[in-house]
């Protein structure tokens, strides 16, 4: 990749991400209405803040809230490679207040001090890149800014017992429509539930994030679909799956075997 691109989804409306991988690129002084997260993987550069300059290099990632005047001048030696997050303000507030954070005014500067901080945080932007679904997507989101604001001093919080039936409800409703694209704003929607509580209280009462029940019970379906000696590329559609090489790859990681070779089983 060379210059800079966009990548948008029309199913997480609040978010947009950014690519740039140039010899030089600077911008003048600005702000966004968003808040916008930067992760540095190539050169150095400064960033400037109301008249404060941080130095800022590989691996560093700086959390701007929206409506901040800044810039980011990079060295204009070498390769200058970093991606930006941005996210709708309304998003983020909701974000923050469902893990006990105060909405900050201030940008948020930090460190991958380890090369597991590294991959993990690597490992977060996968499903953005990929087809996945809706919910894997805003999840993959969520857990990215989980560890990005994870520094900051949280207000204990404790999840309330009557929760427990309204979790129920979203995996029934999983049960019942896990052939159709589902979204964080459905699930909150039909329980009630804050939608940034949602995946973290659904994995602490049934072990497994909603989008990954939701795949399961396709992989299941699709099981029966091949029994029955189905073309696997309707079997791919006919189960949600975006085309037959996602399903392939989605299957083996669930089965531990091809689709074609799960269907050849007697």
């Amino acid at each position: 990749m060379n210059g800079v691109r966009f990548y948008r989804d029309a199913d997480l409306p609040f978010f947009e991400l950014k690519l740039c991988d140039a010899s030089y690129l600077c911008y003048k002084k600005h702000s966004h209405e968003e808040y916008s997260l930067g992760i540095v993987e190539h050169g150095k550069s400064s960033f400037w803040c109301e008249g404060k300059v941080t130095e800022v290099s590989p691996k560093t990632t700086v959390l701007i809230p929206p409506g901040l005047i800044h810039s980011c001048n990079p060295d204009r030696q070498g390769r200058w490679q970093y991606k930006m997050f941005f996210i709708e303000a309304g998003w983020m507030q909701r974000f923050l207040a469902s893990k006990g954070i105060a909405v900050f005014n201030r940008p948020v500067v930090s460190d991958m001090t380890t090369l597991s901080a590294q991959r993990a945080l690597h490992a977060l932007l996968e499903p953005l890149a990929q087809q996945a679904s809706p919910l894997e997507k805003e999840a993959g989101v969520m857990a990215l800014f989980e560890q990005v604001v994870g520094s900051m001093e949280p207000v204990e919080t404790c999840r309330k017992i009557i929760e427990v039936p309204k979790l129920k409800m979203i995996k029934d409703y999983l049960h019942n429509n896990y052939l159709k694209k589902i979204t964080l704003e459905e699930l909150e929607t039909i329980s009630g539930l804050n939608k940034f509580a949602i995946i973290r209280a659904f994995k602490e009462e049934f072990n497994i994030p909603p989008h990954t029940y939701q795949t399961l019970l396709r992989i299941n379906y699709a099981k029966k679909l091949l029994r029955q000696n189905r073309q696997i590329v309707e079997v791919a559609c006919e189960a949600g799956f975006y085309d037959q090489s996602h399903f392939h790859k989605v299957f083996k990681s669930h089965t531990g075997v091809t689709p074609e070779k799960y269907q050849r089983l007697k």
